[in-house]
C-alpha cells in the first residue's frame, strides 16, 4: 500500500457561515418555516410576526402569516351563479342553467354540443337552448356564446348598439375585417369606406374573450414583498417590508431557568440554545441589511424604471451590483433569490431587474426598451402609409440600434400589433 500526503489547501465555510448563507437565500415563507422549526427545537426561541401596529406570537395553531393575505377567489362561474340565484326560476330550470354555466370554458364560451348535453341531462335540445339564452342574459355580456360571432352579437344586443348593418358585417365579413380588407368590404356592400372604418372600430372595441377578466381556478400565489420602494421628499427610497421577516425574541419563561439552581447539564444546554438563538437572530439581521443594500443598489442603477416604468429597464448584471456594494457575486445571487419588491408599477421579483441586453451594437437596450421604441414609431406613423418591418429596422438603425427585420416582426407580434397591411387606414 502506498501512502501519499495531500498538501493542497481547501477552503470551506464553517457551519455558522453556511447557516448565514442559507438564511440569506431563503424567501420569506422558507424563512418563516425555518424559524418555526427552530422554535420547536429550542425553548429559548419565540417567534413573533408584526400585524398592523402590534405583533402576534407564533404557535402550532396559527396559520402561516402569508395566508392572512389570501381572499376568496372569484371565478367566472362564481360571478354567473351569484346572478343566477337572483332570478326567479323553477328549481329544475335553475339546476339546468347552473350545469350549463359549469360547461363554459375559460374564455366564457359554450364549447359543448347541445345534443350531447341534452342526452346527458335527459332533456330536449330546446331546453338546452332556453337555458343557454338565460346564461347569455347574464354579465359579462357575450358569455355563453358558441363562437366569436355570436359573442360579439350578444355584446352589441345587450348594450343597445346593434344595427342590421353591424349584424351583416359580423355574420358575413368578420374575417375580412380582421385582415383589414376594408376597401374590399366597402365595394362588396356598396357603402362608404368611412362607414366601414367606423363600424370596424366599434367591433374591435368589443371583448372577444369575455370570460378572461375572471380567475380561471388556478392556484393563486399571494406574495408579501420583502422590499417596498416609495418616493419621499422627491427621492425614491428602499425599505424592508415589516411583514416579510419574522422576529425572534428570547422566551422569558425559559431564560428564568438559567438563573435557578439548575444542574450543570441543564445550564450547558441552555447556553448552547442561547448561542444558537443569538446566531440565528444575527443571521436574520444580516439578511435584512444585505437585502436593503442590494435593493438600494438596484434602485440606483434602475432609477429610470422606477420613475418611468418597465419600458425603461436597462441591462444589469449581478456582477455590477456586487461591484457597487463590494460583495461577492454569489452573495448578491442568494440575496435576490425568491425576493420581491413592491413599487408604484406593481410587485416584481428582484431577478426581474437583471435583464440581459441585445447582442451587438444594441447591447445597452433591453427587449422591453426596444419594444417601446418600436411602439412609439408605429404610433407616430402616417396610418395611410404604415411602416413595414424593414422600414422600422431602418429607423432604428438611425438611432444606432441594429435589428433585423425578422426581430422587429417578432417584437411587434409580441405586442399584438398588426403588420403594416393590418394597420393601414384608407383615405375617405
Amino acid at each position: 500500500m502506498r501512502l501519499t500526503l495531500d498538501t493542497r489547501q481547501r477552503m470551506g465555510l464553517s457551519p455558522e457561515l453556511r447557516q448565514s448563507a442559507q438564511v440569506l437565500q431563503m424567501d420569506s415563507q422558507e424563512l418563516s418555516q425555518y424559524v418555526e422549526r427552530l422554535a420547536e427545537e429550542n425553548p429559548l426561541i419565540e417567534v413573533q410576526y408584526p400585524i398592523g401596529e402590534g405583533r402576534v406570537k407564533s404557535g402550532k395553531s396559527n396559520q402561516h402569516l402569508l395566508q392572512y393575505a389570501a381572499g376568496p377567489r372569484h371565478s367566472l362561474q362564481d360571478h354567473l351563479m351569484s346572478q343566477l340565484r337572483l332570478l326567479a326560476l323553477p328549481k329544475a330550470e335553475q339546476s339546468l342553467v347552473a350545469y350549463l354555466i359549469g360547461c363554459l370554458d375559460d374564455h366564457g364560451y359554450f364549447a359543448e354540443k347541445v345534443e350531447e348535453v341534452a342526452a346527458i341531462l335527459g332533456v330536449g335540445c330546446q331546453d338546452i337552448e332556453a337555458g343557454l339564452s338565460c346564461v347569455q342574459s347574464l354579465e359579462p355580456y357575450g358569455v355563453g356564446a358558441r363562437n366569436l360571432q355570436e359573442s360579439l352579437l350578444l355584446q352589441l344586443e345587450h348594450t343597445g348598439r346593434m344595427t342590421p348593418y353591424l349584424r351583416l358585417l359580423i355574420e358575413r365579413h368578420l374575417e375580412q375585417l380582421s385582415s383589414n380588407q376594408l376597401v374590399r368590404v366597402a365595394k362588396e356592400l356598396k357603402i362608404s369606406l368611412k362607414s366601414i372604418q367606423e363600424s370596424c372600430n366599434l367591433i374591435k372595441s368589443l371583448n372577444p374573450r369575455p370570460g378572461n377578466i375572471f380567475d380561471h381556478g388556478e392556484s393563486t400565489v399571494y406574495i408579501v414583498p420583502d422590499i417596498y420602494i416609495m418616493k419621499k421628499n422627491g427621492c425614491y427610497e428602499a425599505a424592508l417590508h415589516s411583514l416579510s421577516s419574522p422576529q425572534i425574541i428570547l422566551a422569558e419563561s425559559s431564560l428564568s431557568l438559567s438563573g435557578m439552581d439548575a444542574d450543570e447539564g441543564t445550564r450547558r444546554y441552555l447556553r448552547e440554545k442561547r448561542e444558537q438563538a443569538g446566531w440565528v437572530m444575527k443571521c436574520i439581521e444580516d439578511r435584512k441589511a444585505t437585502l436593503c443594500s442590494v435593493a438600494g443598489a438596484i434602485l440606483k442603477l434602475q432609477q429610470s424604471f422606477f420613475e418611468r416604468g418597465k419600458d425603461y429597464l436597462v441591462p444589469l448584471t449581478l456582477g455590477r451590483i456586487a461591484e457597487e456594494l463590494e460583495l461577492h457575486e454569489s452573495t448578491v445571487s442568494r440575496a435576490i433569490r425568491g425576493k420581491y419588491v413592491q413599487c408604484v408599477w406593481g410587485t416584481f421579483e428582484l431577478k426581474y431587474f437583471f435583464p440581459t441586453g441585445i447582442a451587438g451594437e444594441a447591447a445597452h437596450w433591453t427587449p422591453d426598451a426596444l419594444k417601446r421604441v418600436i411602439r412609439d414609431l408605429i404610433e407616430g406613423e402616417d396610418k395611410r402609409a404604415a411602416y413595414s418591418d424593414r422600414r422600422i429596422a431602418e429607423l432604428l438603425l438611425e438611432q444606432g440600434v441594429v435589428l433585423s427585420r425578422r426581430t422587429v416582426a417578432k417584437y411587434r407580434e409580441s405586442m399584438r400589433i398588426a403588420s403594416a397591411t393590418g394597420r393601414r387606414e384608407y383615405p375617405v
